[in-house]
């Protein structure tokens, strides 16, 4: 999980962060992620294959405004045999849901084929995926302040598919 402030340069005319400013801050927590559970911390230049995105989604709840603070938590929710899926929880520091997201990334070669996760990588993947599962047996959080239940996460919804306040 890592603490972010929303800076200025990333809101639009309204105030509010710029849509596009979620998938930035989805890249730094999946950075945080990858030096938690790579030797290293999985720097680019020590592979040889590389993870394209190939979806990328992202659901608003809450505004977020210049010079708010929040965080963003990574998790792997899905390891094919050569995709991954990552899960992106951004809450306000109340610990009150304000994006989540998610992104698929396929393993490549340097000439950009197709190729299996490579072992080691996929283990540590797996790993991770494991601690995510057995967090939710116990009804935790994955990510994020870890402030209660995914119970009720509809509930942000209003009649007619608008959102709570502030967007």
């Amino acid at each position: 999980t890592e603490k972010l402030r929303v800076n200025w340069i990333d809101t639009d005319a309204s105030g509010r962060i710029h849509y596009t400013a979620a998938l930035r801050y989805f890249e730094v927590a999946e950075h945080g992620l990858m030096r938690a559970i790579l030797p290293g911390g999985g720097t680019p230049g020590e592979r040889l294959f590389s993870l394209p995105r190939v979806h990328v989604e992202a659901d608003y709840k809450l505004a977020l405004r210049y010079p708010d603070e929040f965080t963003c938590a990574a998790r792997v929710e899905k390891v094919g045999n050569s995709s991954v899926t990552y899960g992106f929880e951004i809450r306000n520091l109340a610990g009150e849901l304000a994006i989540s997201g998610r992104i698929v990334a396929v393993a490549t070669d340097p000439a950009g084929g197709k190729l299996a996760l490579p072992e080691s990588f996929r283990a540590a993947l797996e790993r991770a995926a494991g601690a995510l599962r057995d967090r939710r047996s116990g009804f935790a959080l994955t990510g994020g302040s870890g402030t209660g239940s995914r119970a009720g996460s509809d509930s942000w919804s209003r009649p007619g598919g608008r959102t709570r306040a502030g967007w």
